[in-house]
């Protein structure tokens, strides 16, 4: 695995905008609550276990929570050891560097709060200390996700592409946030 620079944020984390609660490294207290959400949104997220979401935090490079988990987002930059991710495969072969949300999920009762906003500033204040140039998502189209869309629109994305994969009954649309 290539050597990263070291995570800035490694210090204690600054308060997220508005009060909402600071925004903090998942901890294994945050697991159940995170299957939960994950399992709720599945029609929009890849099933995930116990084992599963292990293997995704081992290899984040931004697996941060707010509100006590009642919003996460976990994020890998270009240089991930992930073999066989698809999205990341795509990403790869499109752009050199990024940093990629892989998964932001917001519990049910906290939409609408700013939540999922505190964590994207976070993310692209990390992905700025870093110098990437470019913050990278997918988002579905199959099945639709329309307020992930408009989202994503509202804070500066731009859609790059679309993939349909077939073997899993989805297709997305791929956006990047230039921050050079």
């Amino acid at each position: 695995m290539p050597d990263r620079p070291p995570d800035p944020l490694s210090k204690p984390l600054r308060p997220s905008v508005s009060g909402r609660g600071e925004i903090k490294a998942i901890e294994p207290a945050h697991h159940k609550a995170i299957l939960h959400m994950n399992r709720e949104f599945v029609h929009w997220l890849s099933p995930w276990t116990q084992e599963a979401l292990g293997y995704v935090l081992a290899r984040a490079d931004y697996a941060r929570q707010i509100h006590d988990g009642a919003g996460v987002l976990i994020g890998y930059r270009h240089d991930v050891d992930y073999p066989d991710h698809k999205n990341l495969d795509w990403l790869r072969a499109h752009f050199e560097q990024f940093f990629y949300i892989d998964r932001i999920i917001i519990a049910r009762g906290h939409h609408g709060k700013g939540l999922g906003r505190a964590l994207y500033l976070d993310f692209e204040h990390v992905a700025r200390r870093q110098g990437l140039p470019r913050l990278v998502c997918e988002v579905n189209i199959k099945p639709d996700n329309p307020a992930s869309h408009r989202f994503h629109q509202a804070l500066g994305f731009h859609p790059i592409g679309e993939q349909d994969y077939p073997r899993y009954d989805v297709a997305v649309r791929y956006y990047e946030k230039r921050l050079i």
